[in-house]
């Protein structure tokens, strides 16, 4: 076997991160507690994030990129119909400016173009608000973020609704029912093959956040399904990074299509000891 300079160096890589403290940390806890490691990496992130090690100066400020802003909105814990002035605030980082892939959208759409760009970021920021646990309402979205008037709010949430996509605004999803459906629906295209890439089109969602809910779900129908001890909702949902309620989710879908989808919820599933080869994954054929 020839081996390469390429390689040589991604040897020595993996040999100098094998030394690390994390690594070792990492090991202690997949041999000691004979988990996956995914399961081990999230103790470290609690065990990093309770006693307040990172990396450097970044970790003691808050990761705020260019075209990100900071708002108050309202708890999602909240129940529908308090005031809001009783309603306990919470704060949330949102991506306002994506970059090139806003840019793409906004000169590829034509006369539509500003019309788009603007509803991809309204979905965007809705789902970005609800992942930290706040939920936006038309007056946030309209006046001190979008910069627009409430009816053309009302409008855009309207038209996914015609799409099937649920915008999780206040006043909306609390009168209607679970806001996360949006995730379950991406996974679903998922599970019948649909590319990360035509799925991200087709629910205005990056590539990055598809990627993200897929992974997500790979570690649910692990932990809920194939893992070797029965994990409850809560216990997964601290391990997989998500919110229980979402747990529930995927749990159901998972069972939805276990026996008519079971070929493919197990490549599905084994993204959650390998993530990378999510490459593969988009690649799948028909087989079911």
């Amino acid at each position: 076997m020839i081996v390469t300079s390429s390689q040589r160096k991604v040897d020595l890589e993996e040999r100098l991160q094998s030394k690390t403290v994390e690594q070792m940390f990492l090991t202690s806890v997949e041999e000691g507690a004979n988990c996956p490691p995914f399961v081990a990496r999230a103790i470290l992130d609690v065990a990093k994030s309770t006693f307040n090690v990172g990396n450097g100066a970044e970790h003691a400020v808050q990761k705020t990129r260019p075209g990100q802003m900071k708002v108050l909105g309202i708890c999602a814990s909240e129940p529908a119909g308090k005031p809001l002035k009783e309603c306990r605030l919470s704060d949330a980082v949102l991506t306002l400016d994506a970059g090139v892939e806003d840019q793409v959208i906004r000169l590829t759409g034509a006369k539509s173009g500003v019309t788009d760009l603007r509803r991809k970021r309204l979905l965007r920021i809705s789902s970005e608000a609800l992942e930290q646990g706040v939920l936006l309402t038309r007056e946030d979205i309209a006046y001190r973020i979008l910069n627009c008037g409430t009816r053309t709010v009302t409008r855009d949430v309207k038209y996914f609704e015609r799409l099937g996509i649920q915008v999780p605004l206040r006043g909306y999803c609390k009168d209607i029912g679970p806001a996360l459906t949006h995730k379950t629906q991406i996974v679903e295209h998922f599970i019948k093959r649909m590319q990360p890439t035509q799925i991200s089109r087709r629910t205005y969602h990056s590539l990055e956040a598809v990627e993200r809910y897929i992974l997500h779900f790979a570690k649910v129908g692990y932990l809920s399904f194939h893992y070797e001890k029965r994990l409850s909702a809560s216990d997964i949902a601290f391990v997989a990074g998500i919110s229980e309620r979402l747990v529930i989710e995927y749990q159901a879908l998972y069972e939805r299509y276990s026996c008519s989808h079971r070929r493919r919820l197990r490549e599905i599933v084994s993204l959650a000891k390998d993530p990378p080869k999510l490459e593969i994954a988009k690649k799948g054929g028909t087989q079911k």
